[in-house]
């Protein structure tokens, strides 16, 4: 009888063994077409560019390998995927064999038939083991050890999306000190031209040639400059804080050297066809793997609701003393098939998880048409602020040769020093507004590259 279970078992194990590879459920989504994008040129490639390649900022490379390396935020990151990692050991280890042992010291007595009804003391010594495999007839196991897999697989793509962000992060900052340093080197020379005006008027005054209301306006605009260079020293220490705790200790102030933003090379639009971006980009990636974690542990939930196969054995032993351990002893061993006729849970689990699968297909649907719209929005405003930025280099060449002629007239004596002084006004206007203009170009460039999933290139 034995012989026969053990022939049964190799058999159920064999077939078990060599089920057909278990596929990956289908979760395919379409994707536009890339003419279909603004982000179109000849030369496209089907490499991902890197975002080295892309922005060409000197010293941002070295700010933002500092944050990788000291910002405690990031650091987070990468213990959470060695707790995913750990999860999934936990997982897979229901599907292996279990085996427990026991051993105990217990006094009693007893008064059974065995014992002819008289009282007598039972053995002291007791011991006993279990061995209990679920055998994986129907692959519910391969499917939630799959599912757990694509938990792993979701973790570090998120992992690789938070990056991405993490970086970019580090590049706006970056990008808004360089301006904001420059901004206050304008405003300082505005208001030593504005200071001039003031002395002057003031001597004016003094003389009868100039009324005291005049006075008093130039007077309010100084005021007014000093107050601007005021909130822009506030907001470039600010900045320079948070820059700094991104990339180290918030209060150490050893950042590399700082250029202005016109000294910065501006981006071009990178030539990568959107659909490859898109086949790319880590936070896409980790919902489609969201969505397989779900598909699979729903195949196992299904095969939860099939007749399953256990293979158990057990033994007790019972002793008064060392010497004889094993006086009374109980031994079996074979399987256990299991029929669950009725399972209302089961079922109910089912359902949940099926309805969680459909959760996960719109949200994942619904995150690719924002990946399209973010990169078409991105790949426009770059385009667009291109030429609002050439508009305002042009105003400010006018601006410039306004001044120039102003300068000359100016030695030549048909130009006052208040004529001079306002020309020059004009032209600090006119440069704090290329600025402003060439700050949102790389905030432009620097969301269609988050958008495109860039990712700096590795050391």
């Amino acid at each position: 009888m034995m012989g026969k279970v053990l022939c049964f078992l190799c058999l159920v194990i064999i077939s078990a063994c060599n089920r057909k590879h278990l596929q990956f459920p289908e979760a395919t989504a379409p994707l536009p077409a890339n003419e279909n994008f603004s982000l179109v040129r000849e030369s496209n490639s089907t490499e991902m560019p890197t975002f080295n390649s892309f922005m060409e900022i000197p010293g941002l490379e070295r700010v933002i390998r500092n944050g990788f390396t000291h910002n405690p935020r990031w650091k987070s990151q990468l213990a959470q995927l060695e707790v995913v990692r750990a999860r999934y050991g936990l997982t897979k280890s229901d599907s292996l064999p279990s085996f427990n042992a026991e051993m105990g010291w217990q006094k009693g007595r007893e008064n059974t038939r065995e014992s002819g009804f008289s009282e007598e003391s039972t053995p002291d010594l007791t011991g006993g083991a279990m061995f209990n495999w679920e055998i994986d007839l129907w692959g519910k196991w391969r499917s939630v050890k799959k599912s757990a897999s694509m938990h792993i697989r979701e973790a570090k793509f998120l992992q690789e999306a938070a990056a991405i962000s993490f970086s970019h992060e580090i590049a706006q900052a970056w990008i808004l000190l360089a301006a904001q340093k420059e901004q206050v080197e304008i405003i300082a020379k505005s208001i030593a031209s504005q200071g001039k005006a003031l002395q002057l008027y003031k001597s004016m005054v003094n003389t009868g040639g100039e009324e005291n209301a005049t006075l008093a306006l130039e007077n309010l605009a100084y005021r007014r400059l000093l107050i601007k260079q005021a909130k822009q020293k506030r907001l470039y220490e600010v900045n320079k804080v948070r820059l700094q705790s991104l990339t180290g200790p918030p209060l150490n102030s050893s950042l590399p050297e700082l250029l202005c933003i016109s000294q910065i090379k501006l981006p071009q639009l990178p030539n990568v066809f959107p659909t490859i971006a898109l086949k790319g980009r880590p936070d896409l990636l980790a919902k489609e793997a969201k969505l397989k974690e779900n598909l699979y542990l729903e195949k196992s939930k299904k095969y939860d609701l099939y007749p399953s196969l256990t293979f158990q054995a057990s033994g007790l032993s019972l002793g008064s003393n060392l010497s004889e351990p094993f006086k009374q002893w109980k031994a079996s061993m074979g399987p256990v098939l299991n029929l669950p006729l009725w399972s209302p849970r089961k079922k109910s689990e089912l359902r949940y998880t099926m309805a969680k699968s459909e959760v996960y297909k719109q949200e994942w649907k619904a995150l690719i048409n924002l990946a399209i719209e973010e990169i078409e929005v991105a790949t426009k405003s770059f385009i667009m602020g291109q030429n609002e930025l050439s508009l305002a280099n042009q105003a400010h060449q006018e601006s410039l040769k306004i001044l120039s002629i102003s300068k000359e007239k100016f030695k030549a004596g048909l130009h006052s020093s208040l004529e001079l002084w306002m020309d020059e006004q004009k032209a600090w206007e006119t440069e704090s507004q290329l600025i402003s203009t060439r700050l949102q170009l790389f905030q432009f460039a620097l969301e269609l590259s988050r958008s495109l999933g860039l990712k700096i290139k590795k050391a």
